[in-house]
């Protein structure tokens, strides 16, 4: 008689099938865990891959130093038997971890933690908060930290859907105006891009959107379509519509269509104002979009927003601005981009690196394209790069 398969089985046999364990970081994971951190003020935040002996770090912001946790000192160990946020205001109150060394050699009082699934229903992973200074989440806390979590379960279950459909062919599109010139790249993976880039000039503003909707097939690339649509070709109507206002539109008609209900986007929309160099930009659990000055400085252009579909009520959106002159460039990339460097957040330095040492735009992408071919990237790639005359 064969034995009985236990919970901590099927775990360590999902978690086999993820090939996370033991991974290098990776920017999906890593916005979540830096934006986590911000947006809670705690030491630490953390996505861990967990299996029946070891809690393993996949994420977390720079100068972290987490790696393996054995699972006798480690919170995660219980937040992975239960369904839902496992949150300890003080853990040196706690019988059930008073006693840990997480609690007494580290100093952590505060955690609250999410368990994380795979579309089979095995915990596979945790999304945590740690921090020395004991603390109570208020209810806004909560649902913000939940939804958090709902995005990092998703980057979980599409490493646990990746196949190997291929790349299709790159599309390239490029328009030379007066004053900017917009080139863009597509290299879906598989049949059907869940990315959208695109731009669109009205007078004297040049929109520019890139939109990921999290998921593989042909729901999320029309449902990309859409809300890269719907902020672009809302322009001819709303000619002086800045993007905070387009975004606040487009949330509203995709909410009211329940466009959003199973899924969510990350999206970065900006709106140039082709006159005064001026840009109005709002990012959405993106943050992969970099101003690259004429004087060769850098700058990531980020904020504490959620992804489309997952702002919690009564947060509002937080918008940027900055102004660009002659010679600057605008790049923004999904993350497929980042696997053709090294998937982490230096990869927008490098990619930045290869974009002035290209001189011209069409040939930087060329080189990209080059570079999705020769590496392993399992992802749809999308970049648009937006030049200042």
């Amino acid at each position: 008689m064969g034995g009985m398969t236990t919970d901590a089985d099927r775990r360590d046999a999902a978690v086999e099938r993820l090939g996370l364990m033991d991974t290098d970081p990776e920017e999906r994971y890593d916005r979540i865990t830096r934006l986590a951190k911000d947006v809670f003020d705690v030491d630490h935040a953390v996505v861990n891959i967990v299996d029946s002996t070891t809690i393993f770090t996949k994420s977390q912001p720079a100068g972290g130093t987490f790696r393996h946790t054995p699972q006798e000192d480690s919170f995660c160990a219980v937040t992975v038997q239960q369904d839902d946020l496992l949150e300890v205001d003080d853990a040196t109150r706690d019988d059930r971890f008073s006693d840990r060394a997480i609690v007494t050699e580290h100093g952590i009082r505060f955690y609250a933690g999410l368990p994380l699934k795979t579309e089979d229903g095995d915990t596979v992973a945790t999304l945590c908060l740690l921090d020395p200074e004991p603390r109570t989440l208020s209810d806004e806390d909560r649902e913000a930290f939940t939804r958090m979590g709902a995005w990092a379960e998703a980057e979980i279950r599409l490493d646990d859907q990746r196949t190997t459909p291929g790349a299709s062919a790159p599309v390239l599109d490029a328009v030379d105006g007066d004053d900017v010139s917009v080139s863009t790249l597509a290299i879906p993976y598989g049949a059907v891009s869940g990315d959208r880039g695109a731009w669109r000039q009205t007078g004297s503003s040049v929109r520019v959107a890139l939109t990921d909707v999290m998921g593989k097939g042909e729901a999320q690339g029309a449902l990309a379509q859409r809300i890269v649509g719907a902020l672009l070709e809302g322009s001819g109507d709303h000619e002086d519509e800045g993007a905070l206002e387009a975004v606040l539109r487009v949330e509203e008609e995709l909410e009211a269509q329940h466009a959003l209900d199973v899924t969510f986007a990350t999206l970065f929309h900006a709106a140039i104002d082709t006159t005064t160099g001026r840009v109005e930009y709002v990012d959405a659990g993106h943050g992969l979009t970099l101003h690259v000055a004429a004087d060769g400085s850098l700058t990531r252009l980020a904020s504490h927003n959620l992804p489309l579909g997952l702002r919690p009520p009564g947060v509002p959106w937080e918008p940027g601005e900055l102004t660009v002159s002659s010679g600057d460039l605008l790049i923004t990339v999904s993350d497929g981009v980042l696997d053709a460097y090294d998937s982490t957040l230096e990869s927008l330095r490098m990619l930045a690196d290869d974009l002035r040492a290209a001189r011209e735009t069409r040939a930087f992408l060329d080189h990209l394209t080059v570079k999705v071919s020769e590496h392993v990237v399992d992802d749809d790639v999308t970049a648009v790069v937006v030049e200042v005359h």
